[in-house]
């Protein structure tokens, strides 16, 4: 007897969470140029150089990072109430409509007397 798991959940949140991490990671990178720039820790020209494309690569990232994390919630909400076996309208938070659950227990509990009763 196999039994059907739910659906996976859309990982974008935690995904796009990471994402504007390391776009943040990035723009705190390319502040840090001219400062270093400032201070003779790095040569003026190199922190120049530097800081344009840093900067807008990491405001690209922390934008697409946004973006997944806002598409998370629109695919777990389109996603929701359906049945894991045959796509029926569920109620919420359930895996199985009616008929399935109530067979799935009955599958379950038929599995359960037959190992019981195997072990004795």
């Amino acid at each position: 007897m196999r039994l059907e798991t739910a659906p996976s959940r859309p990982i974008f949140g935690c995904v796009g969470r990471r994402i504007r991490f390391f776009g943040l990671l990035v723009l705190a990178a390319a502040a840090w140029f001219p400062i270093a720039g400032e201070a003779g820790w790095v040569a003026n020209v190199t922190g120049d150089r530097w800081f344009l494309p840093l900067a807008g690569l990491g405001g690209a990232v922390f934008v697409v990072g946004l973006l997944l994390g806002a598409l998370d919630p629109a695919l777990r909400w389109m996603s929701r109430g359906r049945c894991a076996r045959c796509g029926a309208a569920t109620e919420r938070g359930q895996v199985y409509c009616l008929d399935h659950l109530k067979a799935t227990v009955h599958e379950a509990r038929d599995h359960t007397r037959e190992t019981y009763h195997r072990g004795r």
